[in-house]
């Protein structure tokens, strides 16, 4: 399945950062907001680990379970998108681990563009934009998964991959300009 890519605005980061604080606070109507801002998309990140929906829509609950268990421990001030999809990749993660569905899955296998709103086809452009994505190296993809699909800065990515900053920066780089080497006839890129 091929899906576009939404990237999350700095003014939805800071209101996904407020509205976790409020659930921390008991603001049983701030994980309701959070679910209707960005349930899609974290339903998506989970659909790009478990490849099945059924067991992405567990994922998706025990994360909300987890967001509403750990949101005291967010520093406000910090990638809210990101914190939240690091809670739901994990729990996919932790899911596939423990019912022995992690078959040597990498990058590759998660990898999907979406915008979380439905799981059709959107257009001849995903295809594109997908078949550029695999050309790139194993640790591009990663990168460039979780710099714009995750949300994650630079220094999140160094600590996520446990890699030094440089090296994140110079695959992003590299990755970037292979992309755009590769979709240089799409106009909106």
């Amino acid at each position: 399945m091929l899906f576009v890519l939404q990237i999350i605005t700095t003014e939805e980061r800071v209101s996904l950062g407020v509205l976790i604080s409020r659930v921390s606070c008991g603001d049983k109507f701030a994980l309701s907001a959070i679910y209707d801002k960005v349930g899609g998309r974290l339903l998506s990140v989970a659909m790009g680990i478990m490849r099945d929906r059924s067991l992405a829509e567990d994922v998706l609950s025990e994360s909300f379970i987890k967001i509403v268990r750990f949101a005291d421990k967010f520093k406000p001030g910090t990638n809210s998108y990101a914190w939240l999809c690091s809670i739901v990749r994990n729990t996919a993660l932790n899911m596939l681990k423990s019912r022995n569905l992690h078959q040597g899955a990498d990058i590759d296998s998660f990898f999907s563009l979406t915008d979380g709103k439905d799981f059709t086809v959107n257009s001849e452009t995903a295809l594109t934009v997908n078949n550029a994505l695999k050309q790139l190296k194993p640790l591009q993809r990663t990168v460039i998964w979780l710099k714009y699909f995750n949300d994650m800065t630079v220094r999140e990515i160094s600590q996520e991959l446990n890699i030094a900053k440089s090296t994140v920066q110079d695959n992003i780089k590299n990755a970037e300009k292979t992309l755009k080497a590769l979709l240089k006839d799409i106009k909106n890129f």
